[in-house]
């Protein structure tokens, strides 16, 4: 389990303080609202694939760590209010294809020693 909670403390970064930090800094409306949508849109589902990868090149692929970050979505309802499924599914498909990615990559690692 502690190796899951820096993973984790980076979705968690992405999926809740990013917002935060995006409200509290000084700046024009139109950088914050574009900076804010283009977390949406690009670096959480990039975040979550990468996390994905990295934990799976790693550790190999462990349904607990899918199943915790999967759960890491559910922190966005906090911010916006609402459950917006089509990004929970995409948030998914990105951390699977990401776990996967990184679980063929920790094989060939395993079956080239």
């Amino acid at each position: 389990m502690k190796r899951d909670i820096p993973f984790l403390a980076v979705l968690l970064f992405f999926y809740l303080l990013f917002y935060g930090i995006v409200y509290v800094i000084p700046m024009d409306e139109l950088l914050r609202k574009g900076l804010v949508v283009n977390n949406v849109l690009i670096y959480s589902p990039l975040a979550t694939f990468l996390v994905g990868a990295v934990y799976a090149g790693l550790y190999a692929f462990y349904y607990r760590f899918l199943l915790l970050a999967t759960l890491m979505f559910f922190v966005t309802i906090m911010i916006f209010g609402e459950w917006i499924l089509l990004y929970h599914a995409a948030y998914f498909i990105c951390l699977l294809l990401g776990t996967l990615l990184g679980y063929g990559i920790f094989r060939w690692r395993k079956t080239s020693k």
